[in-house]
């Protein structure tokens, strides 16, 4: 949502008098307020969803970004019998199948993750990967790239699941 601060309180206290104030005045008077509480995504309104697109692209186009796609793939490292999936094989998994699909770059990050098993419904923890891309919107195949390495990935370690999460962004690079 774009902010009323700035032009509410100007008339009476022009300087910045928060954090958020001054990366406004940075991105040339407009701000982005964090809401205090999270927000409950099932009563977003048309109008909720219209101030978020236009702050989001005013912040964008303040960096010179570009309208992108932020995938973050989750990749358990535990086989369901409990073997570990080695460093070697993730490294292998890595080069030969997400970065020929992604070779302009992503981030790998060690994480803990827990899951529910679907057939024994038994809470389970295990070393995991989260995968973070930022994909132009108009990358060619992008929802069969997203597909192949999730399921080659399932295949090759008898994996349940790969998550994924696709959240519009913008990128600056």
């Amino acid at each position: 949502m774009l902010s009323a601060c700035a032009e509410e309180n100007a008339q009476h206290d022009p300087a910045p008098h928060n954090p958020h104030h001054t990366l406004s005045t940075q991105l040339g008077g407009h701000s982005f307020h964090p809401p205090n509480t999270a927000p409950d995504v099932f009563s977003a309104t048309h109008e909720n969803v219209e101030q978020e697109s236009q702050a989001r692209s005013t912040v964008c186009s303040a960096l010179k970004a570009e309208p992108t796609l932020t995938l973050t793939l989750m990749f358990g490292l535990k086989r369901p019998q409990g073997a570990d999936i080695t460093q070697h094989e993730w490294q292998e998994f890595v080069k030969t199948t997400i970065t020929p699909r992604f070779p302009s770059g992503l981030s790998i990050l060690p994480v803990e993750g827990q899951w529910q098993d679907r057939v024994t419904e038994k809470i389970g923890q295990e070393p995991s990967r989260f995968v973070l891309i930022s994909a132009p919107v108009s990358t060619p195949n992008l929802s069969q790239n997203i597909a192949e390495i999730r399921s080659s990935y399932q295949h090759r370690f008898n994996q349940q699941a790969v998550g994924v999460t696709i959240t519009p962004s913008c990128s600056a690079f």
